[in-house]
């Protein structure tokens, strides 16, 4: 009888909730964290229990909170892994310029990448390809103007038609 009692005792004590109440992590910057006994607890009543304990501490201060990072638990809610909460925050002045940083975002759990296609129609592919022959054929016409096997006269009247082609 004694030893189920004892055991039933164990048991209750271990299945308790964990409450770390507000410990500090260095200068106006403490971590309250809440985890529930059982996977049943809502994750919203945690996050509320600890958003209340760490604004009350703040205001017990007279200084006002400032959230730094929320770290939740993920199910699923078995196995000792229940619903937890860590609240991370700083308790401010009220003329502190910390304040009006930039609040907590949630980073997006999934990003989509839209890709734009680069649509050319079929005159400005034409064109390109023309731009493109025409370059050509002016480089070789300079290449046999420099090997000297046209003159400079003939360089500047092909050049000239191949310009007035395009």
């Amino acid at each position: 009888m004694k030893l189920a009692i004892i055991l039933i005792g164990l048991i209750g004590i271990s299945g308790c909730a964990i409450n770390s109440g507000v410990v500090p992590m260095g200068e106006d910057t403490y971590i309250v964290s809440r985890q529930a006994a059982t996977g049943f607890t809502g994750m919203g009543s945690l996050k509320a229990a600890a958003f209340k304990e760490s604004s009350e501490y703040c205001v017990s201060q007279n200084k006002k909170i400032q959230v730094v990072n929320t770290n939740e638990s993920q199910p699923p809610y078995i196995l000792g892994n229940f619903p937890r909460v860590e609240l991370q925050f700083m308790c401010l002045k009220a003329s502190d310029e910390e304040l009006v940083r930039p609040k907590l975002q949630k980073q997006a759990d999934v990003v989509i990448e839209e890709k734009k296609s680069i649509v050319v129609d079929v005159k400005e592919k034409d064109m390109a390809k023309q731009n493109l022959d025409m370059y050509s054929k002016l480089l070789k016409l300079e290449d046999l103007r420099e090997r000297g096997i046209i003159t400079k006269s003939e360089f500047e009247e092909q050049k000239k038609k191949i310009l007035n082609d395009n």
